[in-house]
């Protein structure tokens, strides 16, 4: 199977690997990909750094989605015979939506003007990566794309992403909710002191690391929720049963460098351990080795700078052609490194997992046209257009 054939047969992509190795413009691209073929794409980023809205010719991106236009289309040359949306996530209006959509009507306003609930919405370990997981979930219950690409956070192993949803249900297990409901801890820290000084001194713990000073702010916060929570574990294994369906992929992005190639190899390791298999990988900004086939050699290394200067020598001045040849060698050092490392990685892969390469390329993908250029090399052809 090709990333052609695995972005044609699957609803929902997912675009995972450590921060820094063009996650989101992997990810931009595979959606362009997508509403050239005539898909109806959406693809929503998690990127801090906001660089996708630039790409895709909008000037900012928010939680709402934002459609690109045909004439942004037309002025980049391209002609699309499906749709292209973004939008980028808000973690805190995320969390608002989800309490306007499940939490009781008697208990929304509380909930939303808790201020336990402002920290944990905005705060809380795990919190930011849950809410892009719920964000997909709405995004393919909603019908309206057939194509939903994620840039999932720019965390080390992007883990914390896969396994939101398990992080959220042990935060919302019932004992720990029963505990902070009950009457003695909505009275104070008296009744607390009263109760238990280890539990009085996790508590005060609690409080320096929220910077919520009033514990029965705490206790209003579960009580508001105990609705909400009943059906979330539904919510929860929605999310699992996503990540895990037959129409999703995950394509995980690396570079070639050593100690992100060890990443990548830890993160498909444990996708296959969350039962979320890896299904294709996308190998970014690689040196290409220059190999003449015809004089018989499989490689240029450092003993043929004389040579190689020599030849160049002929066409330019001596000085520049030194400079050059040595440039050259050094370019082959780094291409032969990175090929080796690539070659080594592909062999711990599963079986039929398509592997690109993409160049590293002289100019940054700042736009619509050059997000399309990586098409040739993602899916070996340009799509119809």
């Amino acid at each position: 199977m090709t990333l052609a054939d695995l972005v044609a047969r699957h609803q929902i992509v997912i675009s995972a690997g450590s921060g820094g190795v063009g996650k989101t413009t992997v990810a931009a691209s595979l959606a362009l990909w997508g509403a050239l073929e005539g898909r109806r794409a959406v693809v929503l980023t998690i990127d801090p750094a906001r660089r996708l809205a630039t790409s895709l010719g909008l000037e900012s991106l928010g939680s709402g989605e934002r459609t690109i236009s045909a004439e942004v289309f037309r002025a980049q040359g391209l002609a699309p015979r499906g749709t292209l949306a973004a939008m980028m996530l808000d973690q805190k209006g995320a969390w608002d939506a989800l309490v306007e959509r499940h939490a009781p009507p008697e208990a929304r306003d509380r909930i939303l003007t808790n201020r336990f609930y402002q920290h944990l919405s905005q705060s809380f370990a795990g919190s930011y990566e849950y809410m892009a997981i719920e964000q997909l979930c709405a995004l393919a219950e909603s019908g309206r794309y057939d194509l939903i690409v994620v840039d999932t956070p720019p965390t080390r192993h992007a883990l914390d992403f896969l396994e939101a949803p398990r992080r959220i249900a042990d935060f919302l297990d019932r004992k720990i909710i029963k505990w902070f409901v009950r009457p003695y801890f909505s009275a104070g820290w008296s009744a607390l002191r009263a109760m238990n000084r280890t539990a009085g001194f996790l508590l005060r713990r609690l409080e320096q690391a929220t910077g919520i000073a009033a514990l029965a702010e705490i206790s209003d916060f579960f009580s508001s929720m105990s609705g909400l929570f009943e059906n979330f574990q539904t919510r929860i294994d929605r999310a699992h049963e996503i990540l895990r369906a037959p129409g999703t992929a995950l394509v995980l992005v690396s570079s070639p460098e050593e100690q992100v190639l060890g990443d990548a190899e830890y993160l498909s390791s444990k996708m296959s351990a969350l039962r979320m298999p890896l299904k294709g990988v996308v190998l970014n900004r690689v040196h290409a080795e220059f190999r003449p086939g015809r004089r018989g050699r499989d490689e240029i290394g450092p003993e043929e700078l004389e040579h190689v200067s020599a030849l160049l020598g002929q066409t330019i001045g001596a000085a520049e052609a030194g400079e050059l040849a040595a440039n050259f060698v050094d370019y082959q050092a780094l291409a032969r490194g990175e090929s080796l490392r690539i070659e080594q990685f592909r062999g711990g892969l599963p079986r039929g997992v398509p592997v690109v390469n993409v160049p590293n390329f002289s100019r940054d993908v700042h736009d619509l046209a050059s997000l399309a250029g990586m098409h040739t090399h993602l899916f070996g052809t340009r799509a119809a257009a």
